[in-house]
C-alpha cells in the first residue's frame, strides 16, 4: 500500500478528500490528515508518506512552505497541488519544488480520482526502477571527486534534477549538470538514464513543458513570457515542441486548462 497523507485547513475538504476516493481499491492508504503545514510536517516526519495533496493557501504555514520543508528532510513524496492561485511566482517556486500536478478548487473528484491513479502509477514505477538503478556498480566508473564520491547515485540524480530544475530558462547541456555534481560526462549518462529511463534532452524537454503547462493554466503571464520563462527565445520553436509534447499549441492548452480564478 502507498501511504497518502491529506493536507488541507478546510475540515470538509479534508474529510471529502479521504471519504470520496476508493483508496483501498487504489492500493493506497491514509496515514496522516492535517489541517495546518506545521501538523503535516509533523506527520510527515513520522510516515514518509508516498503522495501527499496538499492545499496551497493555509494560515501559518502555506503549502509551498511546507513542502518546501518536506524537501529539505530529504522526502522525495510526490506531492498534487489543490490550488486557486494564479500568479506565475507560486508556479515557479511549485515547479521548482518538484511539483508536476495540480488541480484548481473547487474540486472535481472524478478528475481528482484520475490524477490520483496516474501519480500512484508512477511512483510504484519509480519504486521499482530505484531497485535496480541502485544495483549500479560504482567501482566500474571513473573515479569521482571527493564530495561526490560519497554521495549514492540517487543522491547524485537529486542534485542533478534540482539544478535542471532550477536552471530551466537556460541553455542546459549534460557537460555543465555533470560539472555541477563532479562526476564524468560518461557516468552521469549512464547514471542519468537508469534514474529517468529517458535521455537528458528529453527529460529536460519534459520538464520544460510540464512548467509551461503550469504557467499556461495558472497565469496570465503571454505565451511570449512563458516560452522565455522555460529556456525558449523563439516562441515558434516553443509552440512546435509544445504541440509535439501536447498534441496541441500553447493557446489551445490554456483555453481549455485555464484555472477559473484567471478567466
Amino acid at each position: 500500500m502507498l501511504k497518502v497523507l491529506l493536507v488541507d485547513d478546510e475540515a470538509p475538504i479534508l474529510g471529502n478528500l479521504r471519504r470520496v476516493l476508493p483508496w483501498q481499491e487504489m492500493g493506497m492508504e491514509i496515514t496522516g490528515m492535517a489541517r495546518s503545514g506545521m501538523e503535516a510536517l509533523r506527520i510527515a516526519e513520522e510516515q514518509a508518506p508516498d503522495l501527499v495533496l496538499c492545499d496551497i493557501r493555509m494560515p501559518v504555514m502555506d503549502g509551498l512552505t511546507f513542502i518546501g520543508k518536506l524537501r529539505e528532510m530529504g522526502l522525495d513524496s510526490e506531492v498534487l497541488l489543490l490550488s486557486g492561485y494564479q500568479e506565475f511566482d507560486y508556479a515557479r517556486e511549485a515547479i521548482r519544488l518538484g511539483v508536476k500536478e495540480y488541480i484548481c478548487k473547487p474540486i472535481h473528484y472524478e478528475e481528482l480520482g484520475n490524477k490520483v491513479r496516474e501519480m500512484g502509477t508512477r511512483i510504484r514505477s519509480k519504486q521499482y526502477k530505484d531497485k535496480l538503478y541502485n544495483s549500479i556498480p560504482l567501482f566500474q566508473e571513473q573515479p569521482l571527486a571527493e564530495d561526490s564520491a560519497r554521495k549514492t547515485p540517487e543522491q547524485l540524480m537529486n542534485l542533478a534534477a534540482q539544478y535542471i530544475s532550477e536552471r530551466l530558462n537556460y541553455d542546459l547541456g549534460i557537460e555543465e549538470v555533470a560539472n555541477r555534481i563532479g562526476i564524468s560526462s560518461s557516468y552521469f549518462c549512464l547514471l542519468f538514464k537508469n534514474r529517468f529511463a529517458m535521455t537528458f534532452v528529453e527529460y529536460v524537454t519534459q520538464q520544460r513543458m510540464e512548467a509551461a503547462k503550469f504557467m499556461l493554466a495558472s497565469s496570465d503571464k503571454s505565451i511570449t513570457a512563458i516560452s522565455a520563462g522555460v529556456g525558449y527565445q523563439e516562441r515558434r520553436y516553443f509552440t512546435k515542441v509544445f504541440q509535439k509534447q501536447t498534441g496541441m499549441t500553447p493557446k489551445e492548452y490554456r483555453d481549455q486548462h485555464r484555472m477559473p480564478e484567471t478567466r
